[in-house]
């Protein structure tokens, strides 16, 4: 029996993770320097310590002092950097080896006036996702941006960097490598043309792609646990995926037929049953799939074809064949893959161990200290 819905976590698995894009990184001679935004966690980031990783990104203030307690080389802050933050900055430089990125002439200009130390910066490049950046085709733009900040004299330019979000919107392991392809003759092209370290990561194409010719330095995250939107989109198997949640059962029943999803049953068989369980948006957040027209917040972990259907707060609901139904539910908890592992970790706050059942911390539980 468990009270309240756990995060479970398999270190086999993490560390399977890790060690498959570490060696990928060795063997094509260049840095790894891993997106920490996904586990927040001290103990897991000192497992990835001991696969020779010595430097790590992190995205926010907060995340950066926590990780700083614990003694790792350099910092790559992955937030593009925005006035409320330029005090911290200036006094976490003084204190570390920090990069941060920006596309800004005018923050960058107000940064080098008021800090103590220089500051390495990383151009923030847009691989066309539309959220901050130069795009990266943009290369008249992006040299006009390099000579305007040269006069600076506490900012030294160390690279640029692109993390492919729109990545994940790729339907399947096919269209990923294709992205990948594209991607990378842009970055080829922009290499040649500002002759900067590329510091790249999105997990889908660092998981799919071979080609790291032009890269320097991976940053991606979401690597060491994946998710059911990962498995989906094919950067990632069912076994890669290191995290799920147990979530207590509070009810089964029979479903009405006539409001039931599309897709729920098979071969008309219109018998349908439900079961509520304590584990909802708090717990998985609102981020879902919408597998073949069928929206989906979750999936068992060790039954394929049943999904978290429904969320609200503290419940969710899992409609299936009224058969099926009945013989999952004849246990005390279910255990079920998050559709986003970063969301869900960030929710839970805090990790079961698989084996051991054994408590990891993640950041969320040590804010008050920070």
């Amino acid at each position: 029996m468990i009270e309240k819905p756990r995060l479970v976590l398999d270190k086999e698995i993490v560390l399977r993770n890790s060690s498959r894009i570490s060696n990928k990184a060795q063997q094509h001679s260049i840095k790894f320097q891993p997106h920490f935004k996904t586990h927040q966690s001290i103990e897991v980031g000192r497992w990835i310590r001991d696969l020779g990783v010595t430097d790590i990104t992190v995205s926010s203030m907060d995340m950066l002092a926590y990780f700083l307690q614990d003694g790792w080389d350099s910092f790559l802050l992955a937030l593009p950097l925005h006035p409320g933050i330029f005090t911290s900055i200036n006094q976490v430089n003084n204190v570390s080896n920090l990069t941060v990125l920006s596309s800004s002439i005018e923050h960058l200009k107000h940064l080098d006036s008021i800090l103590d130390n220089p500051l390495y910066v990383l151009l923030d490049v847009d691989p066309n996702y539309g959220r901050t950046g130069i795009p990266i085709d943009h290369l008249s733009e992006i040299s006009e941006f390099i000579e305007a900040i040269r006069p600076f004299t506490n900012i030294a330019l160390a690279g640029c960097y692109i993390h492919a979000g729109n990545s994940y919107q790729e339907p399947n392991r096919a269209s990923i490598l294709a992205f990948s392809e594209g991607l990378t003759a842009s970055m080829n092209q922009l290499k040649k043309t500002v002759n900067l370290p590329i510091y790249y990561g999105d997990t889908p194409t660092c998981s799919l792609m071979d080609n790291f010719s032009v890269i320097d330095v991976l940053t991606p995250g979401n690597l060491f646990f994946y998710d059911l939107n990962q498995q989906h989109i094919g950067s990632c198997r069912q076994e890669d995926i290191a995290v799920w949640v147990d979530c207590p059962i509070i009810e089964v029943k029979d479903r009405n037929a006539t409001d039931i999803p599309t897709n729920v049953t098979e071969s008309g068989n219109k018998e349908c049953a439900q079961i509520v369980v304590h584990g909802g948006a708090v717990h998985f957040s609102k981020d879902y799939l919408d597998i073949n027209g069928r929206i989906v917040y979750g999936r068992l972990k060790d039954t394929p074809n049943l999904y978290l259907d429904k969320i609200s707060q503290e419940h969710g609901v899992i409609i299936g064949p009224k058969d099926l139904i009945y013989e999952v539910a004849n246990q005390p908890y279910l255990s079920i893959y998050p559709v986003h592992s970063c969301l869900t970790a960030e929710s839970m706050g805090g990790y079961t161990d698989s084996k051991t059942f054994s408590h990891y911390n993640h950041m969320k539980g040590n804010l008050r200290n920070l």
